[in-house]
């Protein structure tokens, strides 16, 4: 049986997007690890552990939803200031699989 994982490119896009700018501030490594995890989990939901494809917009919808749980609630102005950075991190997600 093979693992189904997508955890390393999705921490890579969190990471290298750094929405919350933590990384930035020094935060440790590993920051943003729950939340890549999260994304992996629910995006494995969505398309049965990569045997489904997953669109761009299915991907950011999970990435903004994981984003409120662990980081929110935001304001609309909180959540639009960070739109620009929740579609590149779906783009790279998505375009891994």
């Amino acid at each position: 049986m093979q693992l189904w994982s997508i955890f390393r490119e999705i921490k890579a896009a969190l990471d290298h997007e750094d929405i919350e700018g933590l990384l930035a501030s020094g935060c440790p490594a590993d920051e943003y690890d729950s939340e890549a995890s999260l994304i992996e989990s629910e995006i494995a939901k969505i398309t049965d552990f990569g045997k489904k494809p997953l669109s761009v917009e299915q991907c950011e919808r999970i990435v903004i939803d994981v984003w409120i749980k662990q980081f929110g609630p935001f304001k609309a102005e909180d959540l639009e200031m960070r739109s620009l950075a929740f579609s590149s991190a779906a783009r790279k997600i998505a375009a891994c699989r």
